[in-house]
């Protein structure tokens, strides 16, 4: 009797899942945003995606900031979340990738179920239009001989990594200083000679002449700045893409995983959405669930040798 008793007892709870997953979604989604909402690619290119969404699965999709902990604190409630399909996160490279290795977070990578990679920021390593330098290899010998200040973001951060690892294979060292509010005016005002920034943010000083691009941060040379070869194709480190993401918590239903990576990516086709993706300069990186996996795998692996050979890390 007991066993019948069991056996209807875990009838009983397959059928109200499989209810549950065919019901779904009956509530609002929520797209956590780890950085502020003011002038964010992120936010912006979320904000013109949830609509679509909304109108895909039939229940109300929002854009939610939660900024602060260098994207840590998000990532972490993201994490923590129920895995029900009601929250998906914006999450970058760097807290789930060189933070997570740092040991600043207090998840895994694997904590987290990517739906895929979406999109990625430029990121360049520029200096002012007068630096006694125009490419990697001139930067590096007169870095031998001379200080060259680099403003970043921290040792965690993708770009930082990048520009470590070119100074490592130019024979120089970077005098480097970390800013919580990274801004092109320390170069342009000479509180730093180098700088690692995503490039729209730095339009406004290229066109005008103050600024001059040393090497793209992707792995393609970028479509504005063709004449600017990337770190790799100067011979400085591999290509590797500052890529953000759309994940959810560990343990959310393949099913759901999957009607939620299609709703994404098909609302990033939307030509309004294509119209702000242009605008915010942010370059479409889209891969799914499985690919997206065995990039992150790999990248563990590599940052992780990188940052142990630069001491970031033991």
């Amino acid at each position: 009797m007991r066993l019948k008793t069991l056996v209807g007892a875990l009838t009983a709870l397959a059928l109200s899942t499989g209810v549950a997953m065919a019901d779904w979604p009956q509530k609002p989604i929520q797209i956590l945003i780890p950085w502020p909402a003011t002038n964010d690619p992120s936010t912006l290119v979320a904000t013109a995606i949830a609509p679509k969404m909304s109108e895909a699965l039939g229940v109300p999709v929002k854009v939610v900031n939660k900024p602060g902990g260098s994207a840590v604190l998000a990532t972490a409630e993201l994490a923590r979340s129920r895995p029900d399909g009601y929250t998906i996160g914006l999450i970058s490279i760097g807290p789930m990738i060189t933070q997570v290795l740092r040991g600043k977070t207090p998840y895994k990578n694997q904590d987290l179920v990517p739906l895929g990679l979406v999109w990625s920021s430029p990121f360049t390593l520029a200096t002012r239009a007068d630096a006694p330098y125009d490419d990697l290899d001139e930067l590096s010998e007169y870095a031998k001989t001379n200080e060259v200040r680099l403003a970043h973001w921290g040792l965690g951060a993708v770009p930082t990594l990048i520009a470590m690892k070119a100074a490592e294979i130019g024979g120089f060292k970077w005098k480097e200083t970390a800013y919580g509010q990274l801004n092109p005016l320390l170069v342009v005002q000479g509180d730093a000679d180098v700088i690692t920034f995503s490039t729209p943010g730095l339009t406004d000083y290229l066109e005008s002449g103050k600024m001059k691009l040393l090497a793209a941060m992707t792995p393609e040379r970028l479509e504005n700045y063709p004449d600017t070869p990337t770190v790799s194709q100067q011979g400085y480190g591999e290509a590797y893409s500052v890529w953000f993401g759309a994940f959810v918590p560990k343990g959310t239903d393949a099913e759901i995983v999957d009607k939620l990576s299609s709703a994404f990516f098909e609302a990033m086709e939307a030509p309004d959405v294509q119209e702000v993706i242009q605008n915010v300069g942010v370059i479409p990186n889209k891969t799914g669930p499985a690919e997206a996996r065995k990039i992150m795998d790999s990248e563990l692996d590599q940052f992780g040798a990188i940052m142990k050979n630069l001491g970031i890390i033991q």
